[in-house]
């Protein structure tokens, strides 16, 4: 409950991914569009990661869960990246 947002964002990144393990679609999906809701669209990124979100919700469509993993791990690692820094820096989500 305390974590700060962008370690609430990479443990969302966490729960899709262990979805995609699962392979169950609907979770893939939901969380993905929990994902979608928290962007901050004041930021550039935001626009290319819904975009690829929105994009991994179709390869859930499609069953395709190991291309959503490709996508998502690697970002994974850089938002833990980000929350692991001590100075604050703009976020693409929203507080």
């Amino acid at each position: 409950m305390n974590a700060s947002p962008l370690k609430l964002v990479v443990k969302m990144y966490d729960l899709v991914i262990q979805a995609t393990y699962r392979e169950d679609q609907g979770k893939v999906k939901a969380i993905l569009s929990e994902l979608i809701q928290g962007l901050n669209f004041d930021y550039e990124p935001a626009g290319q990661l819904f975009e690829l979100y929105r994009y991994c919700q179709d390869l859930a469509r499609k069953q395709r869960f190991d291309e959503i993993r490709e996508i998502l791990e690697p970002l994974r690692e850089t938002w833990e990246e980000v929350a692991n820094q001590k100075q604050p820096s703009p976020s693409v989500v929203q507080q």
